[in-house]
């Protein structure tokens, strides 16, 4: 167990007193790790620190309104110990560290945010949509996506995999040098975040392995935040002709660490809707 500095010294950081601030939420967030734990009482906070690999001492100083060094990781321990909600979570990080906490997809999985997300999914229909996470996990899709793109369907499905490594990506995506290199120019903005749990470098890794690829990504330092307003080409094995699209890009205000992709067409006229199935009756 790791421990704190006894909180006298000018280097502690401030938290509040035990009656405001985050001492006030750290007890109210026990108190309701309890409940949902089953149990008739808040969750001890000798639990709280052995959940969080810390000593008793340290969580009690928070408590009180204080704790030496700020640490990343200690908070994202803490808020997995105490069961936080993604607004919790942030206060934690805004109190603690002063900054956002590292973004995660699995807190949203299964809850009403979730599901008022696929809902705006399913009304995009019949326009493929999709939400992939910080690494390009695919998270959730739409009907037309699904039909569109049956790699995302697959378990673990990721863009960048797809695009760099995956085969169809080259016979799907028109252009496919041109889409490559922006792919990759996103990944190499990336991987400046220096995230410790990203699958990017493994994939990067795998997708270097064809000499074509690496030798994209050696003659380039372009780096791209994301997509938004791209004109692409697309052959679709359904449809008859090469398709005109455009990707919008938007990221939900309660998960900065998603991106909602929404894939239009340029004119109505142009649409390739006249070619698809009837939308599933619901």
């Amino acid at each position: 167990m790791r421990d704190g500095l006894s909180g006298n010294s000018q280097a502690d950081h401030e938290l509040g007193d035990e009656n405001s601030g985050l001492p006030r939420f750290l007890r109210a967030w026990r108190a309701a790790a309890g409940q949902k734990m089953g149990l008739s009482k808040p969750m001890p906070q000798a639990v709280v620190a052995q959940r969080c690999g810390m000593s008793d001492r340290w969580y009690r100083d928070m408590e009180k309104g204080y704790m030496p060094r700020p640490d990343r990781e200690a908070m994202q321990r803490l808020a997995d110990a105490l069961l936080l909600e993604p607004d919790q979570r942030l206060t934690l990080f805004l109190y603690t560290v002063g900054c956002n906490p590292p973004a995660g997809v699995t807190a949203i999985h299964d809850s009403p945010e979730h599901r008022a997300i696929q809902l705006v999914l399913d009304q995009q229909d019949p326009r493929p949509a999709y939400v992939s996470d910080e690494d390009w996990n695919i998270v959730a899709y739409n009907r037309p996506m699904g039909e569109w793109f049956s790699w995302v369907r697959k378990e673990g499905a990721n863009l960048m995999h797809w695009g760099l490594i995956n085969p169809e990506s080259r016979d799907q995506l028109v252009s496919w040098e041109s889409h490559a290199r922006v792919y990759l120019s996103m990944i190499r903005l990336e991987l400046a975040r220096k995230r410790t749990d990203s699958i990017l470098p493994q994939i990067l890794e795998q997708a270097l392995e064809d000499p074509l690829v690496r030798s994209y990504w050696a003659e380039d330092t372009t780096v791209v935040a994301n997509r938004d307003g791209h004109h692409f080409r697309l052959r679709i094995p359904r449809f008859p002709e090469e398709i005109d699209l455009i990707s919008q890009v938007f990221i939900p205000a309660r998960f900065e660490n998603l991106r909602l992709v929404l894939l239009t067409w340029p004119h109505e006229a142009e649409s390739p809707i006249g070619f698809m199935v009837p939308p599933v009756t619901r």
